[in-house]
């Protein structure tokens, strides 16, 4: 089954009291797309995580993790992130700052100025942890990982890329080393790709569908799916980051592997969890209270291990 990673709760240390313990930092990229919503939202309505529920949740995700028979490495929050001088807590969605893909670690590089600390400092935990090889992006890419859907399906590798806080010069750099079959870079109106677009992995090990709210993506890359030749699952905003004043739920948030799609809540959308069903997806849902505030879910805080297999 699949492995991976997890980043730990920052631990009390004197003021520091936990995790986002006074307030969501706000976070822009590249594009005026790039904004995460969710962080100004919280900001504006005064939202500050409740330690205890807080703590509650991410233990009751790493259990359903394991009930749906993935192996969990768990990486202690880096302590130099937890600091009273330090607001980098978004450290604890270690998907953004880099991806493992036979024996290297390709060290992701942040267009949000703020959080690129947390890629300097994954890019010496991981490595060491997994003996792999560091491997940086050339000085003219950005690229933040969760932007990136990456399966090994029975029917060729498929590789999507996310266009808001990424450019092409990075995805086409990783592009050349894990060599997808399938190539797919999508603009949207989400500051990363997984706050707008799953794909849904099958049990037979394809590729089934992909899940996608249409509102928050650009028609040229609708177009694009299309061509894909699978199932469109078409979802509310509601069930990704929202838009306007109303932020989502980030059900589209999702960890997924062959027959499993694992997230925080069912979706709303009519239809959608039905056809999950049918198409014999294993669903696990598990509630992120707090973590939707910072503009993240399920797929931000997993990251897959990929070893080599020679």
């Amino acid at each position: 089954m699949h492995e991976i990673i997890v980043t730990e709760l920052p631990p009390e240390n004197g003021e520091i009291k936990g995790c986002w313990y006074d307030g969501y930092p706000v976070h822009k990229g590249h594009t005026d797309d790039s904004l995460n919503y969710a962080t100004v939202y919280a900001n504006e309505q005064g939202i500050v995580p409740d330690q205890e529920q807080l703590k509650a949740d991410w233990q009751r995700f790493v259990d359903t993790l394991r009930k749906a028979g993935f192996t969990v490495h768990l990486v202690p929050f880096p302590e130099e992130l937890n600091q009273p001088d330090s607001r980098y807590h978004d450290a604890i969605f270690n998907r953004d700052s880099g991806m493992m893909f036979n024996g290297y670690w390709i060290q992701g590089k942040f267009s949000a100025r703020g959080r690129e600390i947390e890629a300097e400092i994954y890019s010496r935990i991981i490595p060491e942890m997994f003996d792999v090889e560091l491997i940086d992006l050339p000085g003219d890419a950005y690229l933040e990982f969760g932007e990136v859907f990456f399966l090994e399906t029975k029917e060729g590798s498929y590789y999507f890329g996310g266009l808001s806080r990424s450019n092409r010069i990075g995805h086409e750099f990783v592009r050349d080393i894990v060599q997808p079959d399938h190539f797919f870079l999508l603009r949207s109106m989400g500051y990363h790709l997984d706050t707008v677009f799953t794909p849904v992995w099958g049990p037979g090990n394809t590729l089934d569908a992909v899940i996608v709210a249409p509102d928050m993506m650009r028609l040229d890359s609708l177009d694009l799916l299309e061509s894909l030749g699978v199932e469109i699952l078409k979802i509310e905003t509601y069930d990704s980051s929202g838009e306007g004043k109303e932020l989502g739920d980030y059900a589209v948030n999702s960890l997924v592997a062959p027959g499993i799609l694992v997230n925080c809540c069912l979706f709303q959308t009519p239809g959608i969890e039905k056809r999950l069903e049918s198409l014999g997806i294993r669903r696990y849902q598990t509630p992120l209270t707090y973590f939707k505030y910072a503009g993240g879910s399920v797929h931000c805080l997993t990251n897959e291990v990929y070893l080599s297999t020679d």
